[in-house]
């Protein structure tokens, strides 16, 4: 696969917001700038191999048409934590980026 770094620092074309090594792997989870990706559901959550190599894009939660990640946080073993535009907590794997589960926080 490519490199999905650019030489500008950006991912996927797109503006880094956050960028957090991931516990015990030789790999990376980025949050993008969903300003810079267009309405609707964006999923702007991924994961990257230290060689730059794209492992996934998180899915998102079936929770509206206009949803995003706008932060996230790698505080539980195997999982990835992130809030959404429309204030769901989100417990996303690790390995695959499929929502394990959410939760109405706002």
């Amino acid at each position: 696969m490519l490199n999905e770094i650019s030489n500008d620092g950006n991912v996927l074309g797109v503006t880094v917001l956050d960028i957090q090594d991931l516990p015990g792997e030789e790999s990376v989870v980025v949050l993008l700038n969903y300003m810079e990706m267009g309405n609707g559901p964006v999923r702007n959550l991924v994961r990257l191999r230290h060689c730059g190599e794209t492992v996934w894009i998180a899915d998102l939660p079936d929770t509206g048409p206009r949803e995003c990640y706008v932060s996230m946080d790698l505080s539980g073993a195997g999982q990835v934590f992130a809030n959404t535009w429309n204030g769901y907590r989100v417990a996303i794997d690790s390995e695959t980026g499929r929502v394990l589960g959410s939760k109405f926080t706002k």
